[in-house]
């Protein structure tokens, strides 16, 4: 046991070792959904990843193979942290699961994908909780040396709710220990661990009276659906219908059609192949067109939504030309400031000096989204569709922060209850991110500096 265990701290450390080679992404590069495209031609050709979504016929075979798919990603993602190559695992996946290649090309590639993010998550939560301990114990120290103060310089007013201080600081240490064995306990673990599912769901099958379920068995239905019902299958432009497994085909007016190949384990259920319809007008159609039309590489992902009556869908990822840039720095800039309780825009001409319309400067402030997850979306998206639309209007590209705001999050933790409670709401990532996506398919240039 103990040799397994040593075994897979080498192969953790080795991955993270070849990860760490690898040259690191500035923030654009991360967000950035342009990029130049690989067809040959005398002039670079800039191309933008989109994705298109539509709902699709339900069919049985949906739902065995969306449960199969993740089985076997979950065995891929597990032989991944013993070591095994992708290569490996792609090649003997199709005798294993009597699967072809083209699928089994498609799990390698998932797995592959899940596992960097994996060890990505692990060393941040490893530099977050290093961050979070020293700024602590830097805390920690100053209060202590504000309490010794209080006892050799003793007033009324030093000494009032001595004891509740010297618990507050008892309970802070106490924290920070808590921390530190968190910490050594993650820098020793040989394998990193993912919820496949819901772990809400997951919790569930402790207390099933209180979850409303009336047996385990009930319980490990909801659970398997949970887990299952979603495949992918990766593009080739070369095929026909710009994928191997999983082709497009356009039907005429709005309609098109998926027809998948049948893994061989199935086959003696359903066939070599089935085809589904589905509808798509206005710029998704068109967008689909064009890379159907140009060769371009069309990712297929098919999935099932919970939350929609499980209404199946289909999502596709592929490529349509770069939308030109409108926005120049010539024109001035706007300047967003992201702040723990509200994000912040001012215009900036190209001097340097604040933009000013009837004697009012050109400012705006937007209080940070709370409330469910839907609601934080809906509102988020408000407030970058309203950004956006100032940046077409002055034709200026947008900068933003280049800031980790997980480190600051850890940083920051230390100040107040009512700091903490600001901090849990923070959306940072996910407005950069959908900030780009929005300014991108609009020809608005985003920047991101040093703050």
């Amino acid at each position: 046991m103990m040799h397994n265990l040593t075994k897979c701290a080498k192969i953790l450390s080795l991955r993270l070792m070849k990860k760490k080679v690898k040259r690191k992404k500035s923030l654009y590069q991360k967000l950035t959904r342009i990029s130049r495209s690989r067809q040959k031609s005398e002039k670079s050709v800039y191309q933008m990843f989109r994705g298109i979504e539509a709902k699709i016929e339900y069919h049985q075979f949906l739902d065995d193979w969306g449960n199969l798919y993740q089985s076997i990603l979950r065995t891929a993602l597990n032989d991944l942290q013993k070591g095994i190559p992708e290569s490996e695992i792609e090649r003997t996946y199709q005798k294993r699961f009597n699967i072809q290649w083209a699928w089994a090309d498609s799990i390698s590639t998932s797995a592959s994908g899940i596992y960097e993010q994996l060890i990505s998550s692990w060393e941040n939560k490893i530099e977050e909780l290093k961050i979070d301990i020293s700024s602590g114990w830097e805390k920690v120290g100053a209060k202590i040396e504000k309490l010794e103060d209080a006892l050799n310089n003793p007033t009324e007013q030093s000494l009032k709710n001595f004891d509740n201080k010297l618990l507050g600081l008892n309970s802070k240490i106490e924290r920070l220990i808590r921390l530190k064995k968190r910490l050594v306990s993650l820098q020793e673990q040989t394998r990193l661990h993912i919820c496949f599912g819901k772990k809400k769901l997951f919790s569930a099958q402790y207390h099933l009276t209180e979850n409303g379920y009336d047996s385990h068995q009930q319980w490990y239905l909801d659970w398997r659906k949970a887990r299952g019902g979603n495949f992918t299958s990766i593009g080739k432009g070369s095929a026909s219908g710009n994928n191997l497994m999983t082709q497009i085909h356009y039907l005429g007016d709005n309609q098109f059609s998926v027809t998948i190949k049948i893994p061989r384990i199935l086959q003696s259920i359903y066939g070599e192949k089935i085809t589904l319809p589905f509808e798509l007008n206005g710029t998704r159609k068109h967008d689909l067109l064009y890379s159907l039309e140009a060769n371009k590489p069309v990712t297929v992902q098919i999935f099932r939504r919970e939350h929609k009556n499980d209404q199946w869908y289909i999502h596709l990822s592929t490529y349509v030309p770069a939308v030109p840039t409108i926005s120049s720095k010539k024109n001035g800039c706007l300047g967003i400031d992201l702040n723990a309780n509200s994000i912040d825009l001012v215009y900036v001409k190209p001097d340097g000096n604040l933009h000013s319309e009837s004697g009012k400067f050109t400012t705006a402030s937007w209080t940070i989204p709370t409330g469910t997850k839907g609601q934080v979306n809906a509102k988020l998206r408000d407030i970058i569709v309203e950004i956006v639309r100032m940046a077409e209007k002055y034709q200026c590209p947008i900068a933003v922060e280049d800031l980790d705001f997980s480190k600051k999050k850890a940083t920051m933790r230390h100040q107040s209850k009512r700091y903490n409670r600001m901090l849990s709401g923070f959306i940072y990532d996910k407005f950069r991110a959908c900030l780009m996506a929005r300014a991108q398919k609009y020809g608005i240039g985003v920047i991101f500096k040093n703050p």
